[in-house]
Parts: C-alpha cells; structure tokens; sequence
C-alpha cells in the first residue's frame, strides 16, 4: 500500500535500503502478511507514544431571541503507548559458511538467516495479534488483549461478536482499518521501522565466536555473525474501527454439523465499524477459515453473498464486501473460549 500521510508500512521502509533488506522484507511477509498492511509512525515522545482521544462532545443547546446560553467544549483524553523490542543472532561457522567455495559465502549466510527472519516473523505477527503485559511485561498489547472480552463493563466488547463456539479451542476473525487516525504501529525515535539488520560481518569478515569444545570448555571459533531487531507497538487509537469475531470452532466447521455462519457473523462484523471510510480495512483468517471460505465462495459468489475473487496491491485474493482477506497462520485454532 501507499504510504498514509507520515506513515510508511514495514515493506516501504525495508524496501527503500539495500537489496539484501528488500528480500528479507519478502521473506517476512510470507510470514506475516499484516506486514503489506499496517502503517508505521514514529514515536512522538521519544520511547512512548501520546495520542489525544476524544471522549466526550460539547453540549448542543436550543434557544430563543436574546436569551443566551452556556459555553460547552469537547473534553480529550490522553493515552500513552509503548513499544516492545525483540530481536535474534545469527552465528555460522567459517569452515560451514565456506562449503562449495568462498563464493558461496553470501549465499551459505543468507540461507542460514531466513531461519532467524521468520521466527522474527512469526513473533511479530503473535505480537501484534496476542501480545499481552499480563502474560510478558516485555510484550505490548495486541488486539486480543483490547479485543478481550464480552462484557457489557468493558467498551471494547462492542466491537465483538461471540460465534458461538463453547470449547476451549477456537479461532477468531479480525476486521482491522489500518489508518493514522484510527489504528497504527510505532516505533521509537532515533531508530528504524521494521526490520533492523546489523552485520558485525561487513565485507565478508570474520569475527570471533564463543564456542564450547567437545568437554565442554569454552573456546572461540572464527566465523560470521548477524542481528536481526524490530521494534514495534500497536496504537489502538479509535477502538470502533476494528472487530473482532470470536469463539469459532475449527471442529464445527469441519464437521458441517452446528458450524458458525461465517458469512453472516463477517456482515455483522462489518457493521461494528464507526466509519468504514476511515482507514484501509483488511480481513485476516488463519488457513482453516480461509478454506471455509473459499469453499462458500465457489457455491456462494454468484448469489450475492459478498465474496468475490478481486485484485488487491496487484495480486488476485478473496474479497468480501470488497475487502480483501489475508490469511494469518498467527490465528491460533486453540484459543479459550471468550466470556
């Protein structure tokens, strides 16, 4: 996607350096599509991030001719955001990265690494969706930490449909607008969006590795070494611009017998929304709803039932209501059932 007025997703901002960075970028999307998707600002607080939510309007009053009425005025709150750090090292033997030939070095490298960047991935997309202070102080909120619970006590519980699932081994759906006035990542000031790639190994060179010999002792080999980092945080700034369907039980949905209707409950998910113009909506299922939802589709689309196969940033996927849904392997089919 384009960038949102000073927002950048993590792809343009990989794919503005190097061409080494650019294919990593490409390695984590296949990873985690959300990465096409969220938009990314800069911290404006140097290590957090304040955002001015409006909660209240002023108060609108009638009156007559030369009688005067009482000043009124919005009231804002301000919330504060933080961001969450993670990162992984990549170590490899010099006589390991050597085998085929020095030439081969670059290449020997770069297969090792893709290990690392997709857990990098793969963590990022489980943060975003599952991050929770309460479970690691380390780990920021994500949706499922807002998007938690059912209770009429809890204002985001508007945004929730319960899709009726009662083990405790469900899935969920997200409808998430991507915009800058309503939900968007950060990062802190004085660093980089996305994916952060430092080579203490610059122009083939080889550094010193702390290694254990075959009893054990300490000792060094020689080799090449790499860090991958990102920092991320998620800035929930109008709740009402996403929804989350809950309880949907995979089981169910295979076996046809008491199965959600996902059709339905994604209409009325659709319309939580507060202002479906207001951002770059995106659907994300994991792989077992996807299918589900392909198999509607080829049943479904010529009767009007909102899915269609549509091109969306310049590749063909499923749409429905014209928004387009990415699978998220991150989407577990094992979480506890939502009260």
């Amino acid at each position: 996607m384009a960038a949102i007025g000073n927002s950048v997703t993590l792809l343009d901002v990989s794919k503005s350096a190097n061409k080494m960075i650019g294919a990593v970028a490409e390695v984590l999307v296949q990873e985690n599509p959300m990465l096409l998707d969220i938009p990314y600002q800069m911290m404006n607080e140097k290590t957090i991030h304040k955002e001015d939510i409006r909660s209240a309007l002023p108060a609108v009053y009638y009156r007559k001719t030369n009688q005067a009425i009482p000043s009124s005025k919005t009231t804002t709150e301000e919330r504060t955001f933080s961001g969450s750090h993670f990162e992984s090292k990549s170590q490899m033997d010099a006589k390991v990265a050597s085998r085929g030939g020095m030439d081969r070095v670059p290449y020997n490298r770069w297969n090792q690494a893709q290990g690392h960047l997709q857990a990098m991935a793969i963590e990022h997309a489980n943060l975003t969706i599952y991050g929770s202070p309460d479970g690691s102080p380390l780990k920021t909120p994500g949706f499922m930490d807002i998007y938690s619970s059912l209770s009429a006590s809890e204002e985001t519980s508007k945004q929730i449909i319960d899709g009726g699932g009662t083990t405790g081994d469900n899935t969920s759906i997200l409808l998430v607008g991507w915009g800058e006035r309503s939900i968007f990542g950060i990062y802190p000031e004085g660093t980089q969006a996305g994916l952060k790639r430092i080579d203490r190994s610059v122009g083939g060179k080889e550094v010193p590795i702390n290694a254990l010999d075959s009893t054990g002792a300490a000792g060094t080999i020689w080799g090449y070494e790499e860090q991958f980092e990102i920092d991320h945080g998620l800035v929930v700034k109008d709740f009402r611009q996403a929804s989350r369907i809950c309880n949907i039980d995979p089981a169910l949905l295979l076996s046809g017998v008491g199965a959600a209707d996902l059709i339905k409950l994604m209409i009325r998910a659709k319309y939580k929304i507060h202002n479906i113009q207001n951002g770059n909506f995106v659907w994300y299922v994991n792989r077992t709803i996807e299918a589900f939802l392909h198999l509607q589709a080829l049943t479904a689309v010529g009767a009007g039932s909102g899915l269609t196969y549509g091109n969306y940033q310049g590749e063909t996927v499923l749409m429905f209501l014209k928004m387009p849904v990415r699978r998220s392997d991150a989407l577990l089919n094992t979480e506890d059932r939502i009260t």
